[in-house]
């Protein structure tokens, strides 16, 4: 599996949200892409998964570019690369036990016999490490833990190439993430599953990530590599890590102005 992101651009109407973004995750690699709500986090993971398409630049996954997809080549592009949402409620049918959904999602895949639906399900959770008796709950009565890891356990029913996780530690108490990001880290070696790890948070992001990429204001403005200890340079990355508050503008005046000094002499 190879993703890559060739200078990417996109607005709409007269707002730039993503400028010149280009990257690349090869198989097996964990890529973080970090920055603060509004940096344009969002927008690219929709476009990673072809609900969106650039307004110039292209992704290619595996040589081809997804924009020239037709609707029989997105459907199949959409079973190889899944998604998993912040909000994982919604992505599940309220009125619908959790077992249902999961055999629902394999007969739209293609898997007929029951028999064969039930020993995928029974894999698959035993990966996420849900027991088998949460099938007969509905999602409101499972955690927001348990409802992320069935989130990550329908995606991986279908067998992705690719999982782009976007912002899905954000509404979870410290010990269900620390486990979460635990059980995503374990995944990947396991089944050699690339992922795009997407979050406000690089804390979180630095423990599970191979390479980090640091958003702002809709630009790559700097990459971390796990290689070298995450060694960084920029001013705005260094209170990303810290976790200091900088949503507020008389907060971050300083900040945002020494950066974007940065940010206009390396352009």
């Amino acid at each position: 599996m190879q993703l890559d992101v060739l200078d990417v651009n996109k607005s709409y109407g007269k707002e730039s949200i993503l400028h010149h973004i280009e990257f690349s995750v090869g198989s097996g690699e964990i890529v973080g892409l970090v920055g603060e709500s509004g940096c344009g986090k969002s927008t690219l993971a929709r476009l990673l998964c072809c609900y969106e398409k650039p307004d110039s630049g292209k992704i290619l996954f595996c040589g081809e570019d997804t924009a020239g997809f037709g609707k029989k080549e997105r459907q199949q592009f959409r079973r190889s690369v899944q998604m998993i949402l912040q909000d994982s409620l919604s992505s599940l049918d309220p009125k619908m036990s959790v077992g249902q959904t999961l055999h629902e999602i394999l007969k739209y895949n293609g898997v007929s016999d029951m028999t064969r639906r039930e020993e995928k399900i029974r894999k698959t959770l035993e990966i996420v490490l849900l027991p088998a008796d949460l099938l007969e709950k509905r999602p409101s009565q499972l955690s927001g833990g348990e409802r992320q890891r069935i989130s990550i356990c329908r995606a991986l029913l279908v067998d992705p190439q690719l999982l782009i996780c976007d912002e899905i530690t954000s509404s979870l108490d410290v010990i269900t993430r620390y486990h979460l990001l635990g059980e995503l880290k374990r995944l990947n070696k396991e089944k050699d599953l690339p992922m795009v790890f997407i979050s406000h948070d690089l804390k979180s992001v630095k423990s599970i990530s191979d390479r980090i990429l640091v958003m702002y204001q809709g630009r790559i403005v700097e990459e971390l590599k796990k290689e070298d200890g995450f060694r960084y340079e920029h001013l705005y990355t260094a209170r990303l890590l810290e976790s200091l508050p900088i949503d507020h503008p008389s907060k971050r005046e300083s900040l945002v102005h020494n950066f974007e000094d940065e940010v206009l002499t390396a352009v």
